[in-house]
């Protein structure tokens, strides 16, 4: 599978398409208790560092090349946006 056919804006929309689908299958699948947290729960919050970091890596590569990420680096925003919103409206 050639990744370079595809531009890095799709690569970073289906990044985040794919992780919060699996989240969600997870969430419905497996579910928790009080003990122990639920599966797709603990793959939401997983999302935030591992997104953090690939959004580091896009903005590193902006600023030290020719390419710009500037579009990716706002998909990352509003990915962001939306987990935080959702997980904070989970418990409402």
């Amino acid at each position: 599978m050639n990744l370079n056919q595809y531009s890095k804006e799709t690569i970073t929309l289906a990044f985040y398409i794919i992780y919060i689908s699996l989240a969600y299958i997870l969430y419905l699948l497996f579910p928790g208790n009080d003990k122990s947290p639920n599966s797709g729960i603990l793959f939401m919050f997983l999302l935030i560092p591992i997104s953090l970091i690939y959004a580091s890596v896009q903005a590193y590569k902006h600023f030290n090349s020719d390419k710009s990420y500037i579009k990716c680096i706002f998909i990352h925003a509003v990915a962001w946006f939306s987990i935080i919103t959702f997980l904070t409206n989970l418990k409402k």
